[in-house]
């Protein structure tokens, strides 16, 4: 299977190729636990990358919760940024010295209070200086500027917000903590504070998203995501000790698209030391998955009766093509099929025969559209021409490593922009609530209007159809 890099993380050699450019900033973030034997302030004034600016996490902190470099309020964090000379319109790279432990802390601050376009150095420091990358000692004299916040209230939860989740299981709760404290086998670090977990939580150790100071790959960490028992389509509230590894699983949750998420900020500190909160421990329950059953799906059909108006660049850092597929052999459009559809219960084109299936593939009023990322297929959308006036997108999507990598919403004007150069009337598309959680979003806001809506029931593919079906095709 193809794989790809979460959007939010940056080589060495690109960061290098940017050092000293205008708008460009470093941040050395690094943060130690006292098992780690290390100082992050002491190792950058040996050393850092050059032009770096060292954010204390220590410091830079609500320092009257009584909590572990607490979040600060807005106004007094764009004070410290601006100090540093950082706006929230810059390009920002944060690293630390082991890669991925402390960095995605700054990062999900920094996206939290407004700037956007931030990034994790994949391989740290540490990797850095291996590499043999310049290194400076100097301490910048930053020109003081102007960093206006926009404070993202729903990327933070507090404890009366916590207490709640945790009584109603309104939001999963994903704890970055080493397994043997989150069962309550490993003591805690900080003396007097109980073991164990939150009710209904589920352990996804920070240090299994990452491996020798690099961010693991798309598939490998929804892989990672899923058998914690974790689901993707559902809001997520990330924890750990002190709220610094909880945003290492908020990284790896926005790099697979997830938008609804946020982060327990008093983390185990605030709820472990509290003699009223709920504390239960040994392993999470069982992932249990439900008997197999149709689906029920409510289904909404749009119409858009002009072209799009919005516009997009093509993504930076990757490579893009769109291919018109013709003549497709059927297995080719089968894996197409099942590498956008399996986890939306795509079902129509498998169980149609290879007769049926090559009857409609081989119209003419028919299309098919592969695209390529990096050089590997990524996703593909197929257009119908139903008449003079009438073009359906009959089915568009992306395969599951190209998730998170910023190309979804321009992939999707591209097919409108095929679409209409068919000259129809109106563009007509269906989705339904198996579907992505914001497909239907997605589609309005590019012009589309629901004009009809029903419920339907969904016979899923079982695994057995789909072994029978891919077996056929590697026979030929």
């Amino acid at each position: 299977m193809s794989t790809g890099k979460s959007r939010f993380v940056v080589s060495a050699d690109w960061v290098e190729k940017q050092l000293g450019a205008p708008e460009f900033r470093i941040v050395d973030a690094s943060w130690y636990l006292p098992s780690h034997n290390r100082n992050g302030a002491a190792e950058y004034a040996a050393g850092h990358i050059p032009g770096a600016v060292f954010f204390d996490q220590d410091v830079i902190a609500d320092k009257s919760s009584g909590l572990p470099h607490t979040l600060p309020s807005p106004q007094a964090f764009a004070e410290a940024m601006g100090k540093f000379g950082i706006r929230e319109t810059d390009t920002i790279v944060v690293y630390d010295g082991i890669g991925f432990f402390s960095a995605p802390r700054v990062w999900w601050m920094l996206r939290t209070m407004g700037a956007s376009r931030v990034y994790v150095l994949d391989g740290g420091f540490d990797g850095w200086k291996a590499e043999g990358r310049p290194v400076e000692t100097d301490l910048p004299e930053p020109e003081p500027v102007t960093f206006t916040p926009k404070f993202r209230k729903e990327r933070v939860t507090t404890l009366s917000e916590m207490a709640e989740i945790v009584e109603t299981g309104s939001r999963q709760i994903a704890d970055a903590r080493p397994a043997g404290r989150f069962t309550g086998a490993d003591a805690e670090p900080r003396a007097g504070m109980r073991s164990g977990h939150m009710p209904g939580a589920r352990n996804l150790p920070a240090v299994t998203l990452s491996e020798n100071g690099r961010f693991k790959d798309l598939s490998t960490l929804r892989k990672q995501v899923e058998e914690a028992g974790i689901d993707l389509e559902k809001p997520v509230v990330t924890s750990c000790g002190s709220g610094v590894t909880a945003a290492v699983i908020a990284l790896a949750l926005e790099s697979l698209g997830v938008d609804d998420y946020s982060l327990y900020d008093g983390s185990w500190s605030e709820w472990g030391s509290l003699p009223e909160t709920a504390i239960v421990t040994g392993e999470a329950d069982a992932v249990t998955k439900p008997d197999y059953a149709p689906l029920k799906a409510h289904v909404t059909l749009l119409e858009m009766t002009a072209p799009p108006k919005a516009s997009l660049a093509v993504p930076v850092n990757i490579q893009t093509a769109l291919i018109r597929a013709t003549n497709i052999p059927l297995p080719f459009y089968r894996f197409l099929y099942t590498q956008v559809g399996m986890r939306y219960h795509w079902h129509e084109r498998l169980r149609m025969s290879d007769i049926e299936l090559k009857s409609v593939l081989d119209d003419p009023k028919t299309s098919v559209t592969v695209l390529h990322v990096n050089g590997a297929p990524a996703g593909y959308f197929e257009l119908f021409q139903k008449s003079d006036e009438v073009v359906e997108l009959a089915y568009f999507g992306l395969f599951e490593h190209a998730i998170g990598l910023g190309v979804g919403k321009w992939f999707l004007l591209q097919a409108l922009y095929a679409a209409w150069a068919l000259d129809p009337q109106k563009v007509t598309v269906s989705t339904n609530t198996l579907d992505h959680p914001r497909a239907l979003q997605l589609y309005q806001r590019y012009g589309f209007e629901p004009y009809q809506t029903y419920e339907t029931l969904v016979d899923p593919i079982t695994d057995a159809e789909l072994l029978a079906i891919f077996k056929r095709d590697l026979r030929g």
